[in-house]
C-alpha cells in the first residue's frame, strides 16, 4: 500500500539503506517548519502502520512493531527540535556587605527613606495607611460597643448561677475586646503605635481586664459573691478608661 510520507524518509525510519541518495535542502538551524512537518508525517505514518497491522491479523508482526516504535521515537525527537530555546535571563547582581549595585538583593525593594531596614512598607510620611485615622478608631469603637453590650448579660448569669454561659460569654468576647481597647488606647495597631503600658489609659485597661479575668475564675469556681464583686469593679474601671481615652 502507498505510504503517507516520502520513500526516503521511510527507509531512514526503517533502518535500511535507501536505493538512491537523497539530498534535502539546507534549512535554518532553528526553523520550526521542518520539525513540525516531520513530526506530523511520522505520526500519520505510525497510525497508518498500526491500523494496517490490526486489520491483517490479531497480532502485530515484529516488523510493524519496530516500524511503529521508530516512527513514534522520530516524532518525539522532531518535537523536541522544534521547541524554542530557553530565554536569556538578565544577569544576576548582588551587593557585598552593602557595596555594589545589588539589583537582585532582597532589600533592593525597600524605600531609601524607610527607617526600618526590614520593612518593605513606605515611610510613615508617605504611606496611605494612617493608624490613627478616625475611620479605623470608629470601627474599633463599634466593635467595642457590641462587646460591652454583651458583657451586660454577666449579672444575669451570676444571679441565676449559670457558670457555663458566663464562661462562654467571657471567652468569646475577651480577646477581641482586649485588642480593640488597646487599639483605641494606643491609637494604632501593633507595630504602628506606642506600646508604653505605663500610661494611665493603658494601666486602666489592664486593670479592667484583670477584673474580667477574676470574674471568669470565680464563675468557674461558682463563687458567686466574688464574681459579682469582680464585675462591679470591672465596670467602674471601664467607665474611667472611657474618660481617659475620650470614648
Amino acid at each position: 500500500s502507498s505510504l503517507p510520507f516520502s520513500l526516503p524518509l521511510y527507509y531512514a525510519l526503517a533502518g535500511t539503506a535507501s536505493p538512491q541518495p537523497t539530498h534535502f535542502p539546507v534549512m535554518a538551524p532553528r526553523t520550526r517548519l521542518l520539525p513540525a512537518c516531520l513530526a506530523a508525517s511520522v505520526v500519520v505514518g505510525a497510525v497508518h502502520l498500526l491500523g494496517r497491522g490490526s486489520q491483517e491479523g490479531a497480532f502485530v508482526t515484529p516488523s510493524l512493531r519496530g516500524e511503529a516504535a521508530a516512527a513514534l521515537a522520530a516524532a518525539v525527537v522532531a518535537g523536541s527540535l522544534g521547541a524554542p530555546g530557553p530565554a536569556s535571563a538578565a544577569a544576576t547582581k548582588f551587593s557585598v556587605f552593602g557595596f555594589g549595585d545589588g539589583a537582585s538583593d532582597v532589600y533592593a525593594s525597600i524605600d531609601a527613606d524607610q527607617k526600618n531596614p526590614y520593612s518593605q512598607f513606605s515611610n510613615p510620611k508617605d504611606r496611605l495607611y494612617k493608624e490613627d485615622a478616625a475611620e479605623y478608631i470608629q470601627k474599633k469603637k463599634v466593635a467595642l460597643d457590641e462587646s460591652f453590650k454583651r458583657l451586660e448579660k454577666a449579672p444575669y448569669f451570676i444571679k441565676t448561677k449559670q457558670s457555663e454561659n458566663l464562661k462562654s460569654l467571657l471567652t468569646l468576647q475577651l480577646e477581641m475586646m482586649r485588642q480593640n481597647m488597646e487599639y483605641v488606647t494606643a491609637k494604632g495597631a501593633p507595630g504602628y503605635r506606642n506600646n508604653d503600658e505605663s500610661t494611665p489609659a493603658f494601666q486602666k485597661a489592664n486593670a479592667f481586664f484583670q477584673d474580667i479575668s477574676d470574674l471568669n475564675v470565680y464563675g468557674k469556681s461558682k463563687k458567686w459573691p466574688e464574681a459579682a464583686d469582680s464585675y462591679s469593679k470591672a465596670m467602674a474601671k471601664l467607665a474611667e478608661w472611657k474618660k481617659l481615652v475620650a470614648y
